[in-house]
């Protein structure tokens, strides 16, 4: 490839995760402008060889470009971190429309959400992410014998799979409160992202926070913290050791 050519990765509703090269696109007219900086929503036509891994770009148009996102340091640190969660639990070439919705529902929205809910959007995001790969937490009830789970009785295991009570848990549950696992429950109750209507953020963060990992890390998904929020971390001491 000619050093005019750019590499990027893109998520798409039909085809899944592609790679793919624009040739020309660092030429300062460049056909395909502004189109492939990074979380921009674009409509794209590319040549699928079959024999190979890189596709070839050959037009697109932008749909979205998220501005508030990127001139926001918080914004773009969670937007980004969005990114780099569905770059990591999908593989080439394996579609997810849900998946899909839940990245452009997220992009979109942290362009708007107010500032003191952004960590929940994002939350709401993991738990859409989780219930489009089949990891639907149970937050309401014990996930073992069904019983209703109350104040001050209950943790989390991500081993079953939820919320468990006090006498189901036998020791290996995680600590996180009833506040913290309603709260959750009404957020994993939302059929969609609407501004008005997320919940307050509650008093338990690093509970959540621990929760998401530990969670993602038990199926396989995400060994680790993802960088972005990493990056979060080292600039708020309210995030520091707490995800």
């Amino acid at each position: 490839m000619g050093e005019t050519s750019r590499f990027a990765t893109l998520y798409t509703e039909d085809l899944g995760k592609l790679k793919i090269t624009a040739k020309g696109a660092r030429r300062i007219k460049s056909k395909f402008g502004a189109a492939l900086e990074l979380m921009s929503e674009i409509d794209a036509v590319f040549y699928v060889g079959k024999t190979r891994n890189i596709q070839t770009l050959s037009e697109c148009s932008l749909v979205m470009d998220p501005p508030n996102v990127t001139q926001d340091l918080q914004r773009f640190s969670l937007a980004n971190a969005a990114l780099e969660m569905v770059d990591k639990i999908t593989i080439e070439g394996e579609p997810n429309r849900r998946l899909f919705a839940c990245l452009r529902g997220v992009l979109r929205g942290l362009q708007e959400v107010d500032v003191n809910q952004l960590e929940v959007l994002f939350w709401y995001f993991e738990l859409r992410v989780l219930d489009a790969l089949g990891y639907r937490p149970e937050l309401r009830s014990c996930t073992v014998c069904g019983a209703e789970l109350r104040v001050g009785l209950c943790g989390f295991n991500v081993i079953v799979g939820g919320g468990v009570c006090r006498s189901c848990g036998d020791g290996a549950y995680q600590d996180i409160s009833f506040e913290g696992l309603s709260f959750l429950a009404k957020l994993q109750a939302l059929p969609a992202y609407r501004r008005e209507i997320l919940p307050k953020e509650p008093i338990c963060r690093a509970q959540i926070r621990k929760l998401f990992q530990s969670f993602f890390a038990y199926h396989g998904l995400i060994v680790g913290n993802l960088r972005s929020l990493s990056f979060l971390e080292s600039l708020d001491r309210d995030y520091i050791g707490s995800r």
